[in-house]
């Protein structure tokens, strides 16, 4: 599987990764690189630590390199951008922001904080759905997203246990589990609660 990314910065708790511009079939990059979804699952590896740490997606932005070359209106559609003015996409950069909930050493998974961070420039992977459902099978990661405060964090919740039942090819009992899991969570919120089951509802995947 092909990197995404890399890491730009990182700490036990969270990073942001910057997206590579990816080659399509004609040779040229697309206007903009791959982006992966709000609460889908990505894989750090860190060499250097001997770790495949695991972060959710809980937010992505595009925008210029610095603040010298922002954009402008053009009035002009996606593909007169691309036959017209293609190198104006080379200006931009697209950035992911994740929580780490889990790593793996070896064959072994572990929902939690790792011992040591990423390391910058460590390449950034989709998670596939064998990693996706070993690190979610602690339902343990609900308490950690539960205290994310860059995004909502009942629908980056419900975003991911969507992602974790997809990995398991919809699998209702796992829904159940994090139902309940959900229950101990905010046993002392029920407006939280109530929240995370209305979104948690699964959705086709992309």
């Amino acid at each position: 599987m092909k990197a995404i990314g890399e890491v730009l910065s990182s700490s036990i708790t969270e990073l942001v990764a910057e997206c590579w511009q990816q080659q399509n079939d004609s040779g040229f990059a697309p206007d903009l690189p791959e982006r992966p979804r709000f609460g889908s699952f990505l894989r750090v590896t860190s060499a250097d630590n001997a770790l495949n740490i695991f972060a959710v997606v809980c937010d992505v932005s595009t925008g210029p390199h610095d603040s010298t070359h922002r954009p402008t209106a053009l009035k002009m559609t996606r593909d007169q951008l691309r036959m017209e003015q293609p190198h104006i996409f080379a200006l931009l950069r697209t950035e992911i922001y994740a929580t780490v909930i889990g790593y793996s050493n070896g064959a072994v998974y572990r929902t939690g904080l790792p011992p040591h961070p990423p390391e910058v420039h460590d390449f950034v992977y989709k998670a596939i759905d064998e990693e996706v459902a070993a690190i979610t099978e602690d339902l343990d990661f609900v308490r950690l997203l539960s205290r994310v405060s860059r995004v909502p964090s009942d629908e980056l919740i419900a975003a991911t246990i969507r992602e974790a039942c997809s990995a398991r090819g919809g699998d209702y009992d796992f829904l159940v589990q994090a139902g309940q899991s959900l229950a101990q969570t905010f046993r002392d919120d029920y407006d939280r609660l109530s929240s995370c089951l209305l979104y948690t509802s699964p959705s086709p995947r992309d």
